[in-house]
Formats: structure tokens, sequence, C-alpha cells
């Protein structure tokens, strides 16, 4: 699900880059306010990766990530009605969208010290960090497909609603840690303490 998590943070940050033409047609927007929108994101990204690590390690990365991708899931959601609003709106969403999605990183790494045997951890953080280039992807070969076929809206929408879907999922199986799993024996357990 941390996997899954790092695919969704790429695709709802790349359908912006895809449905830009489209939005800045319909908006009238220049090049530079463009360029604005699109760089607002990174605003809001900067200020929570230290924070993100902070909060993970306080109170545990299923919470932090979880609420992570719900506020970032919904500020995508909401980009269209922004736009839709004003060129200022959408670069207060791309903002908040930024700070949701700050906190990835640092949250799956909390989750995965406290899961993942050090023997073990390299090869987990890859599988993860897979999920980049995939998501990028995924986001570049089907966002023109949905905006084709639905509008550039719909892209939103529906990345958005994949962020709910998968809380749904994080919510009922991921503990931030093994000491608070039910679904983990005594033997695995130490197997993880110990390595």
């Amino acid at each position: 699900l941390s996997t899954l998590a790092v695919f969704i943070c790429y695709i709802d940050r790349i359908n912006i880059s895809v449905a830009a033409v489209e939005i800045q047609d319909q908006f009238g927007w220049d090049n530079t306010q463009l360029g604005l929108v699109l760089s607002s994101f990174f605003v809001g990204y900067i200020f929570t990766q230290y924070l993100g690590g902070f909060l993970a390690d306080r109170y545990g990365g299923k919470r932090v990530l979880g609420y992570g991708v719900l506020l970032w899931s919904l500020f995508t959601i909401l980009t269209p009605a922004a736009a839709h609003h004003s060129f200022f709106f959408s670069i207060i969403v791309r903002v908040l969208m930024g700070l949701g999605e700050g906190i990835t990183f640092p949250a799956w790494h909390s989750l995965y010290a406290r899961w993942v045997p050090k023997s073990e951890r390299s090869r987990a953080v890859a599988v993860t960090n897979s999920a980049i280039p995939i998501g990028t992807v995924f986001g570049l070969i089907v966002t023109p497909i949905i905006i084709i076929n639905l509008g550039w809206q719909w892209a939103f929408y529906l990345y958005g609603g994949i962020g709910f879907v998968w809380y749904y999922f994080w919510k009922k199986y991921v503990t931030s840690s093994p000491k608070d799993s039910k679904n983990i024996s005594k033997v695995e357990l130490e197997y993880i303490i110990e390595n």
C-alpha cells in the first residue's frame, strides 16, 4: 500500500502537466501564469518534508501518510473548481496539494524503519521508489485518454478519487508498527525487531 501511495502521488502530480494546454486555453492563462500554477505545488511540497518525518515519528507513519493522501486527493479533486474560480485559487489549491504530498516519503520511510528488517530495507525502498516512474508513465499515457473522452476535469476527479479508495484499505489493514498489528505472530515480530 505504501508503493501504491507513491504511485497515486505521481499520477496526481503529473495530470496537471498533461492537462495544462487545455486549462491554459480554457482560462486564457499566459505561459507565466501557467508556470506559476505548476510551480506553486513545490512551495507546499518543500515545507512538509521535515514536518512529515517529525509527525510520522511522533504520531505514526500510518496516520501521517493516510492523512497526507486524503489531503492531496481532496485538493486534486478541487483543482478544476479552483481553476474555474480564479487563477489565485488555482495557486492556493496547488500549494495545499503540495503540502499533502510533501509528507509521503518521510512517512513511509518512518514505517519501513519499524516494519522492514535492515537486511531487507534496501529492496523494500527500491520497490516503493519504482512507483515514481510507473506512476509518471501511467499518468502520461492514461491522462490524455481521460481528457479526450471525458474532459480535462475528469483526470483530477478520477485520480483524486483513487486516493480515497486507497485510504479505505490503508485504514483497515495497516499499522504504524508491528507491535500494533494483530496479524503478526510473536516469531515474526521478534525477527523484525532483531533484524
